[in-house]
């Protein structure tokens, strides 16, 4: 034994604590374990295991895989127990300290999400996953600090690995509960069985009370021999170790799913899911997950949760397109009567099907096409809208939207589409083939199209082909399906087209602008909170900004469509906002507008 100032390692020169190596192989793939737990012990990815006894910080492991840099360091505590994890992965800091998970200095709740990595409860233990590596660090958090850590790769890495988990050493002292415990174990450990007394005792010296380090070696042990063993059944008994307390309605259970059965998910199922020490609700009752306690319920007895509100089984909620009934945490919903529109709105284009982008080019295009009628749209030159004009062509006969005053060349055009205002702001145009067309004229012309309930043959252009299939939407004039926006636009334009349009901020100033005042979609106590349920904000609020930071003329004109564009979405649906304009000073620019 080694003995120096604060720490001592104790060194074993027998076989390895797991067998001849840290790996488990499976018929799908084979992953490498480095483990720490109790007092010290410590069991790398390869080789003999052995005893660090110091509360000073050591390496774990660190390496480097394809330019991305690994490091994991641990200390521990006076009680024995790891009181500071730090994990940095790709330079991101995750620190694991007093109970609490911190990524870059910030607390973070689970489940989390990060660009590098994910972070997640697994039964009893807290589990983050790389995003870059087949590579897991799994632990579980007791009062005072961790007991047992553990480092999971799913490769083999064989050079530049340095730290605690890459050596190949091993470890002295003995309670008499070390020697009764391992006498269940001899038809598994069979000759190894004095390396593993050995261990025991250097994990418990100095720290006899503490119930988590003695237990929490003694369970890694009855891991390894398998359920199937004698000592799986026996080992709390003998070593008077209880089972973990679970919060709320959960039990525990020393096997099963890592992920258990809820309201949201009742049936879980996970590719390869590990089965492991977890906590569960009682048989017959899944976790209400929309509950802030944990609370078992009966799967008909499952709340459903609709922005932001709890409804119970048999509760309705409606909208003006559909109803739907909540039953034992699921909604079943009525069919959409809303038909499904295309919205040109500025250069951003929202297909039949629900596909949104961006058009590159101030051109011409073809909106939308069928057997006997066309759609033409045509963008200013100086800005991302549509220029004071658009056309619907029925045969050879067509019908022109020029100006906010007038409306020319449809008197003869009757007996094929039926043409009036709709308000002081929008016109409409009503086809004898069940076809309608909405056209806002002010502050800026944008298109609405609404295709017959029964259209026959194919519909084209850049709202797409109607055939709720998304996929498909970007099919080009000759019928090939691009894969991005771009070309499939300019497929559909009307004579030639240049990419002009900007598809970022171009001004820092309004960039700066838009950003603060199109965080009005944003705001969960504000004018748009209603429809946060029903619509989501997330294209919507990015439209907003970078309509307004390119905005060539009247940066409030431009956010004020932005605005009205969400608001109309929210109107389709019967939810009322209130006076949306009033409350974003939307009002004096409307005026103005319809005064011009």
């Amino acid at each position: 034994m080694l003995l120096l100032k604060s720490y001592y390692i104790v060194f074993f020169p027998y076989l390895s604590v797991f067998g001849t190596g840290g790996s488990v192989t499976t018929t799908e793939t084979q992953k490498f374990t480095c483990r720490t737990f109790g007092s010290g012990v410590i069991q790398p990815f390869k080789g003999l295991g052995y005893y660090v006894r110091s509360n000073c910080p050591f390496t774990l492991t660190r390496f480097t895989h394809n330019r991305v840099e690994y490091d994991i360091t641990i200390q521990r505590g006076d009680n024995g127990l790891l009181v500071q994890v730090e994990i940095t992965m790709n330079k991101v800091r995750t620190v694991l300290q007093n109970g609490s998970i911190l990524v870059e200095k910030k607390s973070v709740s689970l489940p989390y999400d990060h660009t590098y990595q994910h972070i997640f409860q697994y039964g009893i233990y807290t589990r983050l996953r790389s995003s870059l590596l087949p590579l897991s660090v799994t632990w579980r958090s007791v009062p005072g600090g961790i007991d047992s850590l553990w480092v999971e790769l799913q490769q083999e890495l064989s050079t530049g690995m340095t730290g605690l988990c890459g050596k190949d050493n091993a470890t002295s002292m003995s309670p008499i509960v070390c020697r009764e415990f391992f006498s269940y174990t001899l038809e598994c450990l069979q000759v190894k069985t004095p390396h593993y007394i050995q261990l025991c005792e250097a994990n418990f010296y100095s720290y006899e009370k503490s119930k988590y380090v003695g237990c929490a070696f003694f369970k890694e042990i009855a891991l390894h021999c398998g359920n199937n063993s004698y000592v799986w059944q026996k080992w709390r008994a003998i070593t008077k170790c209880a089972e973990p307390t679970c919060p709320g309605d959960l039990v525990y259970k020393e096997e099963g799913d890592a992920f258990i059965p809820s309201c949201s998910n009742p049936n879980p199922s996970f590719s390869g899911q590990a089965i492991t020490s977890t906590c569960v609700c009682p048989k017959g009752k899944v976790l209400d997950d929309h509950a802030e306690d944990l609370h078992c319920v009966s799967v008909p007895s499952c709340p459903c949760v609709f922005s932001g509100r709890t409804y119970l089984t048999g509760d309705i909620r409606k909208t003006k397109c559909q109803a739907c009934i909540c039953d034992g945490g699921r909604w079943h919903c009525s069919e959409n009567s809303c038909l499904g529109g295309c919205h040109i709105e500025g250069q951003f284009v929202t297909t039949f099907d629900g596909k949104k982008y961006v058009v590159p080019g101030k051109c011409t295009y073809v909106a939308s096409q069928g057997l006997n009628w066309t759609i033409n749209v045509e963008f200013s030159g100086k800005h991302a809208s549509i220029k004071r004009s658009a056309s619907l062509i029925i045969y050879t006969e067509w019908f022109r939207y020029i100006n906010t005053k007038s409306l020319t060349n449809f008197s003869h055009f009757l007996d094929r589409a039926l043409v009036f205002w709709q308000s002081s702001m929008y016109v409409e145009v009503h086809t004898s083939f069940g076809m309608k067309i909405q056209v806002q004229v002010s502050p800026e012309i944008q298109l609405y199209i609404t295709p017959s309930g029964n259209h026959t043959g194919m519909i084209s252009g850049l709202c797409g082909n109607n055939n709720n299939d998304t996929t498909d939407d970007f099919t080009s004039s000759s019928g090939i399906i691009e894969n991005s926006p771009e070309p499939f636009a300019l497929s559909w334009s009307v004579g030639p087209c240049t990419p002009n349009i900007p598809p970022t901020c171009i001004n820092t100033d309004n960039e700066i602008f838009a950003d603060e005042k199109c965080s009005v979609l944003n705001n969960p106590a504000g004018i748009f909170a209603k429809c946060h349920g029903y619509i989501p904000t997330d294209q919507f609020h990015t439209a907003c900004i970078l309509r307004t930071c390119n905005c060539g003329t009247s940066l409030v004109q431009c956010l004020c469509v932005a605005l009205g564009n969400y608001a109309k979405a929210c109107a389709s649906l019967g939810v009322e906002l209130g006076d949306w304009r009033k409350a974003t000073n939307c009002c004096e620019h409307l005026k103005m507008q319809i005064q011009k």
